[in-house]
């Protein structure tokens, strides 16, 4: 289905303000699966208590951000049941607070047509600001339409990532995802699929990319950051495969030079790639 790109890119989008408790941070940290990893249990109490002087995760800034699934509206012309979630990036501006108000507004940034059979590349920007006006965190989200590609615009020029190098990794951490079906982020209330972990048939829950992004976000925070959320500039990922309940997603790491690194993150028992860079 072709698209009308100057109606999608003119796409009008209301501000939308949010007002979010501590309640609600400790809630976004457990659904990133803070406080499942008894490994962990130090550093996510940072989070999610019991000392009432928690820390907000930067992370959390994507589940604010998190609302209306928009493309199923007709009127943008997006085939929503074919789309696929295969970026994320944020960069703070400011450290979030525990609890408080925020604005979030965006907009379409970039729409890439890669041909009828590959579909359409779909860059979508938002912006979390105090109710101020004082940006605190700027969130890429970066979308294949696999539907609506063919509609004559411009093919997308964006560079490869860097390689990881050849050699072992400088950190690796195991992390246990949230093992509750119902957890905040699953996919669906009544969506569950048969783990394929060796050995397991128990049903469990997909866990939506927000709480993929949380929870390795999580992790690269403690492994390269000290556990100091104000120490994160930017994180970003590429998805590559779905995550689930009760399993274990094994976290590699390389720095490349002072304050950058790459990582990666696959599912243990099931040897299969969640993320890349």
């Amino acid at each position: 289905m072709s698209l009308d790109y100057q109606k999608l890119m003119s796409w009008p989008f209301p501000a939308v303000a949010r007002t979010y408790t501590q309640a609600d941070s400790i809630a976004f940290a457990r659904g990133f699966g803070a406080g499942a990893s008894a490994a962990m249990q130090a550093e996510d109490a940072a989070f999610i208590g019991p000392s009432e002087s928690i820390k907000a995760l930067p992370m959390m800034a994507v589940a604010l951000a998190d609302g209306e699934f928009w493309q199923q509206n007709p009127a943008t012309g997006i085939v929503w049941q074919q789309i696929v979630h295969a970026q994320e990036a944020v960069r703070i501006h400011r450290p979030l607070s525990v609890a408080g108000s925020v604005v979030i507004t965006q907009k379409i940034k970039d729409l890439f047509d890669r041909g009828a059979e590959k579909g359409a590349v779909m860059v979508q920007e938002q912006l979390i600001s105090d109710p101020d006006g004082q940006p605190l965190a700027t969130i890429e989200v970066t979308t294949v339409l696999r539907g609506n590609g063919g509609f004559g615009g411009e093919p997308q020029n964006s560079s490869r990532p860097e390689p990881f190098p050849e050699r072992p990794a400088d950190a690796v951490l195991d992390v246990v995802t949230p093992v509750e079906p119902d957890t905040l982020f699953r996919l669906s209330a009544d969506i569950a699929v048969a783990s394929q972990a060796a050995g397991g048939d128990k049903p469990r829950a997909m866990i939506r990319g927000v709480g993929c992004f949380g929870l390795a976000g999580r992790g690269v925070l403690k492994m390269v950051c000290g556990n100091e959320p104000s120490r994160l500039r930017a994180f970003s990922v590429r998805y590559a495969g779905p995550m689930f309940t009760g399993e274990t997603m094994r976290i590699e790491l390389w720095n490349l030079r002072e304050g950058y690194a790459v990582f990666r993150m696959q599912a243990v028992e099931r040897q299969q790639p969640v993320l890349s860079h």
